[in-house]
């Protein structure tokens, strides 16, 4: 069940960029998932950007910013598109 989120995020085709699935029963906490809303702190840039650079130091992988992209990618705490 906690691979469902990932697994509908990346084969459903009717997934958007920038969508959130997660479990869609009581709480959101189990369940099948279904499209949801994301926790307020996943928008804080803050937070994103310390949590990008926590991966980059833990996998020792570095992706070079474009100007376009200034910063880490806006994401959900689970499974964003």
């Amino acid at each position: 069940m906690g691979a469902l989120p990932t697994l509908r995020a990346a084969t459903d085709p009717a997934t958007l960029g920038g969508q959130y699935y997660g479990p869609g029963g009581r709480n959101e906490v189990k369940g099948h998932p279904r499209l949801v809303t994301s926790s307020p702190q996943s928008y804080e840039a803050a937070v994103q950007q310390r949590l990008w650079a926590a991966f980059e130091a833990l996998t020792g992988v570095r992706f070079p910013l474009t100007e376009s992209r200034q910063g880490p990618p806006s994401s959900g705490s689970a499974t964003t598109v």
